[in-house]
């Protein structure tokens, strides 16, 4: 299926989760439009990659701690105890998260930029974004109507 072999090459895996491949940084596809049906159609999954900081889902949004070294860290809060926050700052590395200790923190704020990045369509033809995005939208469902047009896998 040539949608999920751009799911893996785009690197959406690194962030998001589709059919029990990905991870939980950023939503997880299966359940685009769950609960909000506008935003699941094409052009909505188009608009969020091409601009993801348009509509931030609040459960996957970075914060920014300004911290008493005078260092600024942004990241993505992926533990937090009465003492510590841990934070991831890149979601593509492979490395732990940052702890936090929360009292060396002087401001938190959430971030209005998203962490996914922004062009990750710019290696892509205009065939396969549209490959991607039907199988997003599809929730990688091979019976989706969307799948047959001869770039999709034959059954």
């Amino acid at each position: 299926m040539v949608g999920k072999q751009l799911f893996k090459v785009a690197n959406c895996v690194a962030c998001h989760k589709l059919n029990n491949e990905g991870r939980i940084f950023g939503p997880d596809l299966a359940k685009l439009g769950s609960v909000d049906k506008k935003k699941h159609t094409p052009q909505y999954i188009l608009e969020s990659i091409l601009n993801p900081s348009k509509d931030i889902d609040k459960k996957f949004q970075s914060q920014v701690f300004a911290l008493d070294s005078g260092k600024v860290v942004t990241g993505m809060v992926v533990k937090e105890t009465p003492d510590t926050v841990e934070i991831v700052i890149d979601p593509l590395a492979k490395g732990r998260p940052t702890v936090i200790k929360k009292s060396s923190i002087d401001d938190r704020a959430a971030s209005k930029t998203s962490i996914m990045p922004l062009g990750l369509l710019n290696k892509l033809s205009r065939e396969e974004i549209l490959d991607l995005i039907a199988y997003v939208y599809a929730r990688g469902d091979k019976s989706n109507p969307l799948f047959m047009h001869e770039h999709a896998e034959k059954k």
